[in-house]
């Protein structure tokens, strides 16, 4: 899935006097803190961050959970809501019960309500806020994550916000904590992993499916040594293929499915030819959604867990 770049931003004129206002405190000659520079632009970091705003609520908001950093705001999925468990469900239901705010719907950018928040640090994604970036800025520090769809791996993100955190012990931990475990999955399911063909799909325009080399669950399989079905090469780095293309899956024992709403499950179970595939047919299917498509090490870790779920099914 590829950032659009009609991302609405709402109450820009009505937000200037707020900004204006903002700017005196926030501006990197009068701020204390860790200077950094970063993709978009030299940052002060403050020494205490005491309020975080993230604004596309991806990879922006797993990292910044993961660094235990105190967010104060995030965006609500409202054109796609999640209708089964993800890697950040848990995480968001624990930070709306403590009264974190819901800002603005994501793709709607309100600044003002940004503003209203009071952040010491915003976190987004740079493709996401490139077109606002100053706005944003005269409301607090904006510090850019990339995404799956930049070629920026959550790992590089982890490590520069570590680095602009100045908590690089958290970062180097992180990291450690999932190549370890996909060195102790490649050992544990080293026999499961040379016999099984699995495929990681998403459903696709017309009841199609689609695959993508650069999904963060697609990685996740390369990296513990996954045996890819043929439709695989096709995807350079992505592929899609039409409702009655749907056979190229045909040679895997497995599928990681993501499979966002139910509307798209009906297009789906109403195929034949999904319903003939054989990891369809055997109940090989494990099922995710887009939310799985790009994250930080929350989404990462969730996908080793799919990972384990789909070669238990294989057994």
């Amino acid at each position: 899935m590829h950032y659009q770049s009609f991302t609405k931003v709402f109450a820009v004129a009505g937000a200037v006097a707020v900004l204006t206002a903002c700017s005196a405190d926030v501006s990197a000659d009068d701020a204390t803190g860790r200077t950094v520079d970063t993709s978009l632009g030299a940052i002060v970091v403050p020494d205490e961050i005491r309020s975080v705003v993230v604004i596309d609520g991806r990879r922006d908001l797993d990292i910044a959970l993961s660094f235990g950093l105190p967010v104060v705001g995030m965006p609500v999925e409202s054109e796609a809501p999640p209708e089964i468990p993800g890697p950040l469900t848990a995480p968001t239901r624990d930070l709306l019960s403590r009264g974190v705010a819901e800002l603005f719907p994501r793709n709607s950018i309100d600044i003002e309500a940004v503003a209203a928040a009071d952040p010491d640090l915003i976190i987004a994604r740079d493709e996401v806020v490139e077109e606002i970036y100053d706005q944003l800025s005269a409301v607090a520090p904006v510090l850019p994550v990339g995404s799956t769809d930049s070629g920026v791996s959550w790992q590089d993100d982890v490590t520069r916000v570590g680095a602009a955190l100045g908590r690089e012990d958290t970062a180097a931990t992180l990291l450690d904590e999932y190549s370890d475990r996909v060195a102790a999955l490649r050992q544990q399911l080293a026999g499961p992993l040379g016999d099984t063909t699995v495929l990681s799909i998403a459903t696709g325009d017309g009841g199609g499916i689609s695959i993508n080399r650069e999904r963060i669950t697609s990685l996740v399989l390369e990296d513990v040594g996954a045996r890819f079905g043929q439709a695989w090469q096709s995807a350079r780095p992505e592929a899609d293929f039409a409702a009655e293309n749907i056979p190229v899956a045909a040679d895997s024992d497995v599928l990681l499915a993501a499979i966002t709403s139910s509307d798209d499950l009906r297009a789906l179970e109403s195929n034949r030819l999904w319903a003939d595939l054989p990891a369809v047919r055997d109940g090989r299917v494990v099922r995710t959604d887009k939310f799985t498509n790009d994250g930080g090490p929350i989404t990462a870790q969730w996908s080793l867990d799919l990972v384990e779920q789909m070669y238990g099914s294989a057994g």
